[in-house]
């Protein structure tokens, strides 16, 4: 365990040595919550009670979104692409420590920073603007821990099938690009899903996408909206299962990638 511990440590100070992107990055994840934010809270301004969500509402969710999609979704397996491509992967594989608990401590210490600077945003955000902090909702507490614990090893093992695809090909961009643009659309960042008409809603819990942080962020911040749409029961067994299927899909991925890999030593 020391040694991932070490791993985590040295991943954070990454961060921190080249300012520059760093505060760039900071920079646009801010603005990707301020877009959504206002447009919605307009709305909600204009057209009360809108499809069961009020200004109050709105305010709650997209505050624990900001908290807990980029908690979820922060990554480092990104550079797996990289290191296939050029042979530096053969120096993580001869290592005595499991490649996925390397990257999962590398993934953790993302993601740390990540809910750290997005609280500290949010709140002199909110403050500058004069906005009541949410409340906490408690009643669905265990439900909420629960989709948070899938919903980030979810989001890992989907990152790491897409990185995975560097065994085979060298353009991994389009389907990263792609899962981008899915988790922006189906996981509840640019709108809460449960604005959607019933049937459309519960197509899209039939993907893994909601299941990333969108239930989380309902259960902490406005889970009766959800009691008369869907079952919970279904909720877990669908998180449960893509999660199973996630899990070994990319053990198969990576052994067989690994029997795929070659590279000329330089």
């Amino acid at each position: 365990m020391r040694k991932y511990l070490f791993v985590f440590v040295l991943t954070l100070k990454e961060y921190f040595t080249y300012r520059l992107n760093f505060l760039i990055w900071r920079i646009r994840v801010l603005i990707s919550f301020l877009v959504p934010f206002f447009l919605w809270l307009t709305v909600t301004k204009q057209i009360k009670n809108f499809t069961g969500y009020e200004e109050k509402s709105i305010i709650s969710y997209f505050f624990f979104s900001h908290l807990l999609s980029y908690f979820i979704l922060g990554t480092r397996t990104v550079d797996i692409t990289s290191q296939i491509q050029n042979g530096e992967i053969i120096n993580l594989i001869l290592k005595p420590m499991s490649f996925f608990n390397y990257y999962f401590f590398r993934d953790l210490a993302d993601k740390i920073l990540n809910f750290a600077l997005s609280f500290l945003e949010i709140i002199i955000f909110f403050s500058v603007f004069s906005f009541t902090l949410p409340q906490l909702n408690f009643n669905f507490f265990l439900p909420f821990l629960s989709f948070l614990l899938i919903g980030l090893f979810l989001s890992f093992y989907l990152n790491l099938l897409i990185s995975f695809l560097s065994f085979w090909s060298t353009e991994v961009w389009a389907p990263r690009f792609i899962f981008f643009i899915l988790i922006s659309i189906l996981s509840g960042s640019f709108f809460p899903l449960d604005l959607l008409p019933k049937k459309l809603f519960s197509i899209i819990l039939l993907t893994p996408f909601p299941y990333l942080f969108f239930l989380p962020v309902k259960m902490i911040s406005s889970p009766e909206t959800l009691i008369n749409k869907i079952d919970f029961n279904f909720l877990f067994f669908m998180s449960i299962f893509y999660l199973t299927t996630l899990f070994f899909l990319s053990k198969i991925l990576w052994q067989k990638g690994l029997k795929n890999f070659s590279f000329w030593g330089r």
